[in-house]
């Protein structure tokens, strides 16, 4: 009965298992999280979360959303997409592709927000979009360059994630 089974598995041409390139992807998402808790310790947030009261509700609810949102991308997202990988579930490649792109919209999209919310702090729009900022954004979006169509066309990644 087990020949049987086994023999009604298509055989797989190519690489399989998390090896080769999908590596890169598996440490960026070990060490997203990393760098997210040390972008948030350095934000301050429980600060700003304490002297609420000296906020509009603009500037509060983009502290918040901030908050979520970063929380979301950089500490939970990365974890879901490493049980992913590892489980080798076929969700995984779809999700770490929406992952990848979200990341550099949130990058370019929050500067533009605190601009807004905090004309005060940043009167001009270029002022939002300092060298660090700018670096963070070029990184996000050459990393969804690269990993995107390599989820989408990668037959490793493709043999893997069968599930």
């Amino acid at each position: 009965m087990a020949d049987t089974q086994q023999s009604a598995l298509p055989d797989r041409e190519g690489p399989e298992s998390i090896g080769g390139w999908l590596v890169l992807p598996m440490l960026g998402l070990m060490l997203t999280p990393i760098l997210g808790l040390v972008q948030l310790h350095n934000s301050d947030y429980l600060g700003m979360l304490q002297n609420w009261q000296a906020y509009s509700l603009s500037q509060g609810v983009l502290i918040l959303a901030e908050l979520v949102i970063s929380g979301i991308l950089n500490l939970t997202a990365p974890a879901l997409l490493l049980f992913f990988m590892f489980k080798r579930w076929q969700i995984f490649p779809g999700w770490y592709m929406i992952w990848a792109l979200a990341m550099p919209v949130y990058a370019g999209l929050d500067p533009w927000a605190v601009h807004l919310a905090f004309p005060t702090v940043v009167p001009e729009l270029p002022d939002a979009y300092d060298a660090d900022t700018v670096g963070g954004i070029s990184r996000s979006i050459w990393a969804a360059v690269i990993w995107v169509p390599y989820m989408m066309r990668s037959e490793r990644v493709a043999n893997t994630f069968v599930n």
